[in-house]
């Protein structure tokens, strides 16, 4: 952002204030009627201080801000030693020429303390500078030392008439001058790289010969203060003043091209903010707010600092966090959000009904495919004792009428009715989990040779071993066994059945004496095939043998 309208006028005040001592100083060589000395040191120092003032404004880092104090303070130092040497004490003095020497402390310090202040862009602002760079202040103490003490080597003023008359005679640099010229134009090289290279907006590096004009000026003084020293711009400006400008206008340069970053225009930046927040002071001034803020009040923000506020009729959340000086509090619009959850919740009614509905839809469907499968179930049990009932029909529906044939026709009639429970049963059993004990064999076997003793036939059985098996094989084991006893009738007049249940196979054998018709073969085959099993039928004189052998697969009890 471009400089406050504040900064501007600081500047130019200040500049105002150096070129008006540079007309106090040529208006006094000029009529020499008053002392210009101290009217120029208050010149300098007003704008030192209004400089300071502009600093602590607008630089946030504390750290930071203090070694541009410093150096402001230098340069105040340096304008007060010059002001005191040319004011106070006379040119002959001792003292004069180290008031002299002592041109150079501040110059040795000031460039030192530039170089810490722009170490912290691109720092936090709890972060600390490393004690290592502490370390410069021994080439900034021995570049002002080796000055302050030139009177006993003379290696940075060489006075060829002797140290006392140094004030009458020309003097030569030695290479302790150059060696505290060489390290302020080192720091000042640093300070630029560094700048450079820390500068978090890639867009202001361009701007770097903003800062790079004063050090050209400087550049320039000292060019012509060696070639020709008594031109109008060194007369109007002496030496110290014109580092002190150097100084002052390099950091105001680098922050005005933002490569040093400052807090210059702050306001404007909040005005200008689309989020709704600001600053408050701990007295209860609000200090900054965007144009979006709403007001807000001290107890307000003190409470938004544990819990939400709401503002707007409920429509906006107000929190806060303590800052250094005051607190920062930010407001966040939540009226779409209650919009969508005023959505959210017509659409959960209706969700509701339509979930309602669902749930009457789905218990209908179920109760549909529960009565479809039970359909399908007697359909499929009806299917499976077909035959037996049909006889039952024929048998029912024209009783002989004399009541030996009667008794018989009863006694068939059980026996079918005996098979046609036991099967529907197994039928419900397979359909529910696919297996079958073969326990549920043994007792419908049981209770068809039960009914067959009715019938006159004298029947005996065994079975060895139980198993939970496929209920297919059950079943097959079962109509093979009722056709048999079927087929024996009525003129069979004895039965035996033997059931083996053992390494996962079921082996039953039936014989059958005299019975009525031999069981068919291709009948039997029909049952067994689909569970990979073998039979065997034979006949002797008037006895039929049946071996059945079907894999169970199952579990053995």
């Amino acid at each position: 952002m471009p400089a406050s309208r504040e900064t501007v006028i600081s500047d130019c005040i200040c500049v105002v204030l150096v070129l008006l001592a540079g007309a106090v100083r040529l208006t006094g060589y000029h009529y020499g009627t008053f002392s210009f000395n101290s009217i120029i040191c208050g010149l300098y120092t007003s704008a030192a201080f209004i400089w300071i003032y502009q600093l602590r404004r607008r630089i946030p880092q504390p750290d930071r801000r203090w070694y541009l104090v410093l150096t402001a303070l230098m340069i105040i130092l340096w304008t007060v030693i010059k002001t005191v040497r040319y004011e106070f004490v006379t040119e002959e003095q001792t003292l004069s020429r180290y008031l002299w020497y002592m041109y150079y402390v501040p110059q040795s310090f000031a460039p030192m303390f530039i170089f810490y202040s722009v170490l912290y862009i691109g720092r936090p602002c709890d972060w600390r500078l490393d004690r290592m760079w502490k370390l410069l202040y021994i080439p900034a103490a021995a570049a002002a030392s080796g000055i302050l003490t030139n009177d006993l080597h003379q290696m940075a003023f060489r006075f060829p008439e002797g140290i006392d008359s140094w004030y009458s005679s020309d003097y030569i640099h030695g290479p302790v001058y150059f060696a505290s010229a060489v390290w302020a134009v080192l720091m000042f090289m640093a300070i630029l790289a560094v700048v450079i290279v820390r500068c978090e907006v890639p867009g202001n590096r361009k701007k770097v010969w903003l800062p790079a004009i004063p050090l050209a000026v400087g550049a320039a003084y000292t060019v012509g203060f060696f070639v020709r020293p008594d031109n109008f711009f060194l007369v109007m400006f002496k030496v110290p003043e014109v580092l002190c400008f150097v100084f002052a206008a390099f950091l105001e340069c680098l922050i005005l091209s933002h490569l040093l970053p400052s807090n210059d225009n702050y306001g404007s930046l909040w005005k200008a903010s689309s989020i709704g927040a600001g600053l408050m002071n701990r007295e209860g001034s609000i200090l900054y707010k965007s144009r979006t803020s709403d007001d807000v009040t001290q107890s307000q923000v003190k409470q938004a600092e544990t819990e939400a506020v709401m503002l707007r009729g409920g429509n906006a959340v107000l929190r806060s966090h303590q800052v250094q000086g005051g607190y920062g509090y930010w407001i966040r619009d939540i009226s779409e959000i209650n919009r969508l959850n005023s959505e959210l919740e017509e659409l959960g009614d209706i969700l509701d009904e339509e979930n309602a509905m669902l749930d009457a839809e789905n218990r209908l469907m179920e109760s549909r495919t529960c009565m479809e499968q039970q359909e399908k179930l007697y359909k499929s049990i009806a299917g499976c004792v077909k035959e037996q009932l049909d006889k039952l029909k024929m048998l029912l529906d024209d009783p002989p009428e004399d009541e030996e044939n009667f008794e018989k026709m009863l006694k068939s009639a059980c026996i079918f009715t005996s098979y046609v429970k036991r099967r529907s049963n197994m039928e419900l059993v397979f359909h529910q989990n696919g297996q079958i004990s073969s326990s549920e064999l043994q007792l419908a076997v049981s209770e068809s040779l039960e009914y067959a003793q009715l019938y006159g036939i004298r029947t005996y059985h065994e079975f060895h071993g139980e198993q939970v098996t496929d209920g297919r094989i059950v079943i097959a084991a079962y109509e093979v066994f009722e056709a048999v006893l079927e087929t024996g009738l009525p003129s069979a007049d004895a039965m035996m059945v033997d059931v083996k249940i053992s390494d996962n196979m079921l082996n039953m054998h039936i014989e059958v004496n005299n019975p009525a018709e031999i069981v068919r073969q291709d009948y039997i085959r029909e049952k067994i095939n689909p569970n990979h099993g073998s039979f065997e039928v034979e006949t002797e004189n008037i006895t039929e043998y049946i071996t059945l052998i079907l894999p169970t697969g199952g579990e053995y009890l």
